[in-house]
């Protein structure tokens, strides 16, 4: 029974028979969805002592120039590790990208072209078939006696008669070297022990149970390479939960407050100084979003998609930490109109603290091309900075002062600086009464020190 691993964008499978394992692009994909089954395949070339391997690029898909460096540095070494010795690339559209693929592979092994899986059969089939079936009685003792090496030979000792067999007839496409590579390579196999190795795990993979029509190492193996990319999906569930919940909520919801960036929060402070503005039922929730930066901590997914779920609840006042703000300009409302309504509301001490914030469109596309190359997140979305207006906009107004950001009830998690933060109007909010009376009544509270004990 082949094995077989698919997704919507690769189907990856072992072809018994052919011992080949044949990849299929069937579109656009990008990091995980490109790097996951790329490392499915070098696996199941490792498990199974292929000396082929085939991708079919008919599809036209487009690779990123960070998923081929990635192919570069990372896939083709692992393929290198697996013993592949033989990578065909089926294309009948003169793809640049295959010449592309030639380029990176070097000489780790040997590339040809081909318009279709039957022609990477029929070039490769003496490694299928004739230089297998030929060594198939052969025993260890005997591989290691034609390679000249004695029976307590170790590994070191048989990978380098290997390459000092096979140097002369490799990267040659004439018939007698490719003839003579894979007799040495069969040999090798046996010689190495990676022959009785896979027979002991074929018989033992067939004398598993079957579940749905796999093998439990099949689930083994799912699991492991998609169990990032399920937990996602249970996360954006959920995140769609909290959406649905709190539309209905929100109702029931005074006004709305998002806090987010890279710190703790205790919303008691907050909730306790609105109730006393005559919000009985506010809400304030905390999205934990990293953005690029210098400690090299990396996106959390999951907060990604907290802040999504909370945002597209239309809260009337966000609030982030300076970091993070540069990186979602698109968020936030223009809070120009309602400067004097704010200003008027502060008490003299938070007027004197508070300083306005302005960035402009051009500004905000350098700090979003930032973070789509710092994370490899769609790259197709680089803008050119210039082509957008210069002209900076009133976002938010920003606080200093640890005392009174302490009193906000948020703590950083960075380690390398302390929390600023910015209050800011939500580009979906429609009700300015609400988000003045929000702005200024938590920073009137916060300069006043009315911090209220926690419960």
């Amino acid at each position: 029974m082949n094995e077989v691993f698919d997704s919507e964008q690769f189907s990856v499978e072992y072809k018994k028979d052919d011992n080949i394992v044949l990849v299929v692009l069937k579109g656009k994909a990008v990091r995980d969805n490109y790097r996951t089954p790329m490392m499915h395949a070098a696996d199941m070339v490792m498990r199974h002592s292929c000396k082929v391997m085939a991708v079919d690029f008919k599809a036209n898909p487009d690779l990123s120039e960070k998923d081929l460096y990635w192919s570069k540095k990372v896939l083709f070494n692992n393929l290198k590790k697996s013993g592949l010795e033989t990578l065909a690339l089926i294309d009948d559209n003169n793809l640049p990208i295959i010449q592309s693929i030639r380029v990176f592979c070097g000489n780790k092994f040997r590339t040809i072209v081909c318009k279709n899986y039957d022609e990477v059969k029929a070039r490769t089939s003496v490694s299928a078939s004739d230089a297998t079936g030929k060594f198939a009685g052969m025993t260890r003792e005997q591989a290691l006696g034609y390679m000249g090496l004695g029976s307590d030979a170790d590994i070191k000792e048989i990978d380098d008669r290997f390459w000092q067999m096979s140097k002369k007839y490799r990267g040659k496409d004439d018939p007698e070297s490719v003839a003579m590579e894979e007799e040495i390579s069969a040999v090798y196999d046996i010689a190495s022990g990676r022959r009785d190795v896979r027979v002991r795990e074929e018989k033992q993979r067939e004398s598993e149970p079957k579940y749905f029509g796999r093998y439990k190492s099949d689930w083994q193996t799912i699991i492991h390479y998609n169990w990032k990319n399920w937990l996602l999906g249970a996360v954006v569930g959920i995140s769609i939960i909290v959406i649905l919940v709190g539309y209905f909520m929100n109702a029931k919801n005074d006004c709305s407050v998002l806090v987010f960036g890279h710190m703790y929060l205790d919303n008691t402070y907050m909730k306790q100084s609105l109730v006393e503005q005559g919000l009985k039922n506010p809400y304030v929730g905390l999205a934990d979003v990293v953005v690029p930066n210098d400690e090299k901590i990396p996106m959390d997914e999951i907060g990604n998609e907290s802040f999504n779920a909370q945002f597209y609840t239309n809260p009337d006042v966000l609030i982030s930490d300076n970091r993070a703000y540069k990186f979602y300009f698109s968020v936030f409302k223009d809070l120009g109109p309602l400067y004097d309504r704010i200003m008027a509301g502060l008490s003299d001490e938070a007027k004197a603290g508070v300083k306005p914030i302005y960035m402009s469109e051009r500004e905000s596309v350098r700090y979003k091309n930032d973070m789509l190359q710092e994370y490899g997140l769609g790259e197709e979305d680089i803008r050119n900075p210039a082509e957008f207006p210069d002209d900076p906009v009133l976002i938010g107004f920003e606080i200093t002062d640890q005392d009174v950001v302490t009193n906000f009830g948020v703590e950083a998690k960075w380690k390398s600086r302390q929390t600023t933060l910015m209050l800011g109007q939500c580009k979906n909010s429609t009700d300015d009464d609400m988000t003045v009376k929000i702005i200024t009544s938590i920073i009137n509270s916060a300069y006043a020190k009315e911090m209220p004990e926690s419960t």
